[in-house]
């Protein structure tokens, strides 16, 4: 049988400590991958790194990184370099959510901001990995899209339209470093109950006079073909995968993690 071994690769995911981060981090190290995990809380980093580095025993490193500072971007990924000794896998999985009541109300700042983060943020993660990968030629590149990149949404516009530049993006980049030894894939999470979404079901159940778990399944599940949500392991699966050598000639590509709640 066939099995995912990441020994010896350094992998750098960037929004570590959140929901989706932590279960991506959890899944490289239970691979073997040495794991530098970056996140604007320093301190909920740290703690989460100790957890993992015990269970899994492999070197883990927590640091602080505002993606959308550029000079921030370039030293931290200088300092993980030369801490682990290479960089082989960059997981771009910090992101920013915020709208307003629409797209109409949503104000420049928080447009701004989304794009900031979201775009330009994921692109200077790629050049500061690519300053170490491209004279080894090799590499692997991760970005967490969205199944909301898939098509717009009326609720999360401007999250929407970034994650979509994320998948563009992902395609541009692949092509263009492909015949380096860098291959460079996204992964389109569906539906996971993360903070972000328990306060979202929090504030519409009470406008829909609903339960949580009711609003929940209104909002998410029924809108699932396998009616179930997918977790963050679900997610760290797919990043593994397309980190491993069973990837070897996939580049370019987006894969759909949500259960069916879209079908391309």
């Amino acid at each position: 049988m066939k099995q995912i071994d990441l020994s010896g690769q350094v992998a750098l995911v960037t929004g570590g400590a959140g929901d989706i981060g932590i279960g991506i981090v959890m899944c490289l190290a239970e691979c073997g991958a040495d794991v530098a995990v970056t996140d604007l809380n320093l301190e909920m980093a740290k703690v989460k790194v100790k957890e993992i580095s015990e269970k899994y025993g492999v070197k883990i490193k927590a640091y602080k990184l505002d993606i959308s500072i550029e000079e921030e971007v370039k030293s931290v990924f200088a300092e993980i370099n030369k801490d682990f000794s290479g960089i082989d896998i960059l997981v771009n999985g910090a992101g920013f959510a915020s709208e307003g009541k629409n797209y109409y109300e949503t104000s420049m700042e928080i447009a701004r901001k989304t794009v900031d983060i979201n775009i330009h943020g994921t692109g200077m993660c790629i050049k500061a990995a690519l300053d170490y990968m491209l004279p080894k030629q090799s590499g692997k590149i991760v970005n967490i899209a969205s199944i909301a990149g898939r098509c717009g949404t009326a609720g999360t516009a401007n999250y929407s339209i970034t994650k979509a530049a994320v998948i563009a993006m992902t395609q541009s980049v692949a092509n263009a470093h492909a015949k380096e030894g860098i291959r460079v894939n996204g992964v389109c999470p569906g539906y996971i109950f993360t903070n972000m979404w328990k306060h979202g079901v929090e504030k519409y159940s009470k406008m829909l006079n609903k339960t949580p778990e009711e609003t929940w399944k209104i909002m998410a599940l029924d809108h699932i073909a396998t009616g179930r949500a997918q977790d963050v392991e679900d997610v760290g699966n797919a990043v593994v995968f397309l980190a491993s050598d069973l990837a070897k000639n996939i580049t370019g590509q987006s894969l759909n993690v949500c259960g069916g709640t879209k079908f391309n």
